[in-house]
């Protein structure tokens, strides 16, 4: 990564024993936590097995977090030592802007490739395989064989995050049919280039006053991202944007926990969590298609809320398991991935905080303390320091063990992931059950800042209007901030259900 002149002077990266370079939140005088590798093993080993905590969000959020997550950042690491003990990066690098620009669905849609509608402002979209009849037009994402056509392949590895795609995919061509209404002299390449705008800004409007909403400590969304306050991170222009390692590496992976067993797809169709992942062109639909068959379409009333839309007849909606440190997801295809031969999610988040070289939650809590603690009270947020019982809770049988099985040094030095996840669940027994002060503020402050570094964000948009009005959203103008679900009924006409159609099969 390049440094822009005087950004080192503010002590705002970490410098890894090769040279790479990369942003933290925190002053440089914040020490870098040390693990033996054994003892995050027997840690990541130790949280698949905790109690899964009660559900609270719907778990649509989950999948927007995951991608948001693909939006932001793709850090692709090559050079390791499979010991992970002696670890360095030859090569270090983020594929990705680090901006909520939409990146994993417009990177590449130029005109005359297969993401773009030949001759047109319109993205391209595929057909979900109908067993007996016609295919379905419009519901899948354009393919190439199985291979999806679009910005970021991993926004195909899970059916969620997938059918998340061609939601957005939708939402722009909605924008091209309702600008091109308005201004129908405009030319194909303005007129794409208008409704991306606009997919855009919606879309940056839904992840700070839906999805942060949902997610984060009411007092650190109310301060950060409702009254655009600060605390760690206030960039200017001559800042590049780039994702704090605290967000990558630890705050921004909540939604791992968060991913529940199985899931209603729609009125006839559950899966398992390795069922989304097989489901999709990445995983070969199963073997048996060759595009997303029409069976497995999601009905959005399932895993987000549409208060006018009934839900009658339907099976049990998808809720999100409250974040703890309980995650339980094992991963297939890790062969491009820092440590292949690791599974084990929560292991491999665990080593990956090892390798960023992140503070431990104990450090990081204290250099808040320390610092910002006047600024802390004025905003009303409640960072503290969790003691040894909170941090070694939900499993009935050794609730106050499980660092203490790994290593009880670790009750002392937590790494920050684990951390903020049991930060967390403290939180849920305090009847918030969102991510606790100190995760808040780390997601929310990276998010914010950004967004401040893009001159073209909806931060910037001064006015409602600035936004160009849906007809498609009832009231939209009047309305304070516009929900997920707002964007699906624009996408697909106000129809939040597009599967009606699977009775018949």
């Amino acid at each position: 990564m390049e440094l822009v002149r005087g950004l080192n002077e503010k002590g705002q990266f970490k410098t890894l024993p090769d040279g790479v370079k990369l942003y933290t939140l925190f002053n440089n005088k914040v020490p870098q936590a040390g693990f033996d590798v054994t003892d995050l093993r027997k840690l990541g080993a130790a949280m698949r097995d905790l109690q899964a905590s009660n559900v609270s969000a719907m778990a649509g959020y989950t999948y927007l977090g995951q991608f948001l997550a693909h939006d932001l950042s793709r850090l692709r690491i090559k050079g390791h030592n499979k010991t992970v003990k002696s670890f360095t990066t030859d090569i270090l690098r983020s594929d990705v802007s680090s901006v909520l620009d939409l990146s994993s669905v417009y990177e590449g849609a130029v005109a005359g490739s297969l993401m773009r509608k030949t001759g047109s402002a319109f993205m391209a979209l595929g057909d979900a395989h109908v067993s007996d009849g016609p295919d379905l037009a419009g519901y899948d994402l354009p393919r190439n064989g199985l291979r999806a056509c679009v910005g970021d392949d991993r926004n195909d590895e899970n059916l969620i995050v997938s059918q998340l795609h061609v939601q957005f995919l939708k939402l722009h061509n909605f924008f091209v049919r309702e600008i091109s209404h308005d201004h129908p002299g405009l030319g194909t390449d303005s007129l794409f280039e208008s409704a991306r705008e606009q997919v855009i800004l919606h879309y940056q409007e839904v992840i700070l006053y839906d999805f942060l909403y949902e997610i984060l400590h009411p007092a650190v969304w109310k301060a950060i991202i409702l009254e655009n306050e600060h605390i760690l991170w206030d960039p200017d222009s001559t800042e590049p944007a780039v994702l704090p390692i605290e967000y990558t590496a630890a705050a921004g992976r909540f939604g791992h926990a968060m991913v529940q067993n199985n899931y209603n797809l729609n009125a006839v169709t559950s899966v398992s969590v390795s069922e989304l992942f097989e489901m999709t062109g990445e995983g070969g639909f199963g073997g048996k298609y060759l595009r997303m068959p029409a069976s497995h379409l999601i009905d959005w009333r399932l895993f987000f809320d549409f208060p006018d839309q009934s839900t009658r007849g339907l099976p049990s909606r998808n809720k999100a398991l409250r974040i703890s440190p309980r995650v339980r997801v094992n991963l297939t295809n890790t062969q491009s991935l820092a440590v292949p031969e690791e599974t084990n999610l929560a292991t491999r988040n665990l080593l990956r905080g090892l390798q960023m070289r992140l503070s431990s939650g104990q450090a990081a809590v204290n250099y808040l303390l320390n610092n910002f603690e006047t600024r802390l009270r004025e905003l009303e947020i409640p960072v503290r320091l969790l003691d040894r019982d909170q941090l070694n809770l939900n499993k009935p049988d050794y609730s106050r063990h499980v660092l203490d099985r790994c290593n009880p040094a670790l009750s002392n030095q937590t790494p920050l992931w684990y951390y903020v996840l049991a930060e967390a669940c403290v939180e849920t027994i305090e009847g918030i059950g969102k991510l606790g002060p100190l995760g808040s503020l780390l997601v929310a402050e990276s998010v914010r800042g950004l967004l401040q570094l893009d001159r073209n964000s909806m931060r910037y948009k001064t006015r409602r209007q600035d936004i160009a009005p849906s007809k498609q959203i009832p009231g939209y103008l009047e309305r304070k901030f516009l929900q997920m679900s707002d964007l699906i009924l624009a996408a697909n006409s106000g129809v939040s259900d597009p599967t009606t159609f699977i009775t018949r099969q």
